[in-house]
């Protein structure tokens, strides 16, 4: 498998969001919520839902984007066939590091329910 974060990696039509959300299983942190359900594709698919009103900044909305791109994209073969939505929390963006770490907390933790 590789770690590349493809087109099939990702979740872009709102169909396949509205599929997610209604059913799927959700878990909380300081800076993330994640909603995530098990799909039938083979490898797991990210949807990122980052929204004005938790961060005013482009430069944030992006930062979040690029940490929770590049977190799903190094945990991909630990992560089944499941569809993950990604949402930031209105919470002040810190170092990368501890973004990343929660992220990844809050993928196995949603999986486990």
């Amino acid at each position: 498998m590789s770690l590349r974060l493809t087109r099939e990696a990702k979740i872009l039509k709102p169909s396949e969001y509205t599929h997610i959300f209604k059913g799927g299983k959700r878990a909380k942190g300081k800076y993330w919520q994640i909603i995530a359900k098990p799909i039938q594709d083979p490898r797991p698919r990210l949807g990122l839902a980052i929204s004005k009103k938790v961060t005013r900044l482009a430069v944030d909305r992006n930062r979040f984007k690029r940490v929770a791109r590049e977190t799903f994209r190094i945990a991909q073969p630990q992560l089944d066939n499941w569809g993950f939505v990604v949402m930031a929390r209105n919470a002040k963006p810190t170092k990368s590091p501890e973004l990343s770490t929660e992220l990844l907390g809050l993928f196995k933790q949603v999986m486990k329910k």
